[in-house]
Formats: structure tokens, sequence, C-alpha cells
């Protein structure tokens, strides 16, 4: 399951930073952020799904971020079949909210989390009614459950960790590996994102199968799920910056390969 931090700040030149980790099967392939869907729409980019051909993460600069995150909640379907949730990113970005054609999704159930220069939200799908969060001003953290749920594992544990230091308000200098070094070894690239990545690389005291553990590597009901790779992202009102770094070994912050700045 992946978590997601948020930071919310409407009046300030870059509204929203998020902290995204994907968790997924590492045997499932898939491609850094770029603009792999040009006949959706060009100046779309993000985290592509080969698998299904969808997107974990789709960002743009006229559109902001989205970023999906599954639940576990039992959808039916009539011929045991569903729409990949890898679309919803997409469809965030290019102006399509779930529910708001009055059509219930075809997908199984999931948290969509948006952000925009105007704000963010996630939208909630558990197979029977979509739900609308508005995250207001401040610190949030999203999993496979209700936004800042402190019953939920990872947000009871460190959502107040998160709240706890300075939150970054602006797009990351450094990829997201340089930056965990960063604040493991004390020290801050002056881009304020030293605080989460410090939260972050503390959280790796915990082993990675331990329920409250961020960074995964777990066999969960739906098999083996390990976190895969970081986007650190800000969305700001005619651009959004995404840091990108896949995971040298899963779930681990020991490594990683495969920089991207988009």
């Amino acid at each position: 399951m992946c978590t997601v931090v948020v930071r919310v700040d409407p009046a300030a030149e870059w509204p929203v930073t998020v902290l995204a980790l994907r968790d997924e099967s590492p045997e499932r392939p898939w491609d850094p952020p770029a603009a792999w869907w040009p006949e959706v729409d060009p100046t779309v980019r993000g985290v592509r799904d080969r698998s299904a051909g969808g997107a974990w993460l789709a960002a743009s600069d006229a559109a902001g971020l989205a970023v999906v995150l599954n639940r576990a909640e039992p959808v039916p379907t009539d011929d045991g079949t569903w729409t990949t949730r890898g679309v919803l990113p997409l469809d965030a970005v290019t102006g399509t909210v779930p529910g708001a054609d009055g059509q219930l999704p075809t997908t199984r159930a999931f948290n969509l989390v948006r952000a925009t220069a105007e704000g963010a939200a996630v939208d909630t799908w558990d197979g029977t009614e979509v739900r609308t969060t508005v995250l207001g001003p401040g610190v949030h953290m999203v999993t496979h459950g209700a936004p800042d749920d402190p019953a939920a594992p990872r947000i009871g544990r460190w959502l107040d960790a998160f709240r706890a230091v300075p939150a970054p308000a602006g797009p990351p200098v450094l990829g997201p590996f340089d930056e965990l070094r960063a604040a493991d070894a004390g020290t801050d690239p002056g881009d304020g994102w030293s605080g989460w990545f410090g939260v972050l690389a503390a959280s790796t005291a915990l082993p990675a199968d331990d329920p409250d553990a961020i960074l995964r590597d777990a066999v969960e009901p739906d098999g083996h799920v390990a976190t895969l790779s970081v986007v650190a992202a800000a969305v700001g009102r005619d651009r959004t910056v995404l840091q990108h770094a896949r995971l040298e070994r899963p779930g681990r912050l020991d490594g990683s390969v495969e920089l991207h700045r988009a």
C-alpha cells in the first residue's frame, strides 16, 4: 500500500507539496516519469505501469498532480474484471474526476489524491460510493484508509512527526535519495525538504515488514509488496515539478538509480 504526505498552503507561491512512495510487486514492470501518453495529452507525464498502460502518478503544468493508492474493500463485478486503477491519475489531470458524471467507477477500490494550485483533495471509492475529502491548510497523510486517520497503520505512527517539522514550500533541489542522505547526515540543502526526508529516514529504524513502516517490503494479502520509488513534487500555478528516484533495492534506502526531474 502506497503512502502520500501532502502540505497545503493556498496562499503560497507553491500551494501544494507532495511526498509520494510507491508500493507494488517487485515483479511488475514500470517506467519513471515521462510523457508516456501523447495520445491522451502530450503535456502529461507520470510513472507508467507497463502491464496495464496506466499511471501510478500523473502530472502536468496546467493541471497539477494526481496519485492513486489501492484500498482493500471488495468491489463487485459482473465478469470478474475491472478497469485498471491506472486510468484515474491520467483522467484527473485531463479533467475527469471520479463519480463527477454520476457513474460509479469500474475499478477496484482506491484513494485518489488530487493536487492543484487551488488545493488538494482525496477521492475515495470503496465499492459503494465515491466520497471526496478536501484537505485543508496544513500537513496530511494518506495511505489505504481515510486521510489522516490515526487508526491507520503509518498515519498513527508518523503523521504527527511530519507535522512537527518544517514542511517543504517549493520544489526539491536534489533528487530524493540525495535528500535522504543529506537529512540522515543532518545537513540541509536549503530547499525545505530536509524535515520530511528526515522523518522518512528515521522511519527506516522499523523492520520493512512492520505495519507502521513507510518503506515497505512485506507479504500482504495481495502478495509481495515493496516500496519501489519515491517522488517529491511541488505544484505551482503554472508549473508542476517532480523529482523521482527508483530504489535500487525495494524497500531500502541504501542505494538508488535512475534519478529523474520532470
